[in-house]
């Protein structure tokens, strides 16, 4: 099973070069393609505040909320659509975020990551994944972790 990392989807869904090409080559070839829930959630965060950005002009975490909160959520119904439609139309497994607070925290000292990067580290050893498509050169330090599409 290989776990697809946010900046793959949002890459691919962004038709970012060259990476976005070396996203559907992996997508196309494999069929046993997973997402936790947290890299969902940090999917679909970074497709709104592009969308924010890109059309409203709003940069601050602080006027994206009250935007949502006078305009509702579906103002950005795109990007959710936009992730569900993907791992829905190509089947991608949503694993369970796992681990507990120890493991996250010595996995985030033992490897110099933030705390996102740590839990989908955590878990996939939970899962026993040993590889994850990514362009984070940060899980190139964690062990147990093959990175494709290699960096050149």
């Amino acid at each position: 099973m290989i776990p697809l990392d946010t900046n793959a989807i949002v890459y691919y869904l962004h038709r970012v070069e060259p990476y976005a090409s070396k996203v559907k080559k992996v997508l196309v070839e494999r069929r046993d393609l997973a997402v936790t829930l947290r890299i969902v959630d940090e999917v679909i965060f970074t497709l709104i505040r592009l969308d924010a950005l890109r059309r409203l002009g709003i940069r601050r975490l602080d006027q994206l909320r009250e935007y949502i909160r006078r305009h509702d959520i579906k103002e950005f119904a795109n990007a959710v659509n936009d992730v569900e439609e993907l791992i829905e139309e190509l089947g991608i497994f949503v694993l369970e975020d796992r681990g507990s607070l120890r493991e996250l925290l010595e996995v985030m000292r033992s490897y110099n990551l933030l705390p996102g990067d740590a839990l989908i580290a955590v878990t996939a050893r939970y899962h026993n994944i040993g590889t994850i498509l990514t362009f984070d050169e940060d899980f190139n330090r964690i062990p147990w972790l093959k990175v494709i599409p290699q960096q050149s």
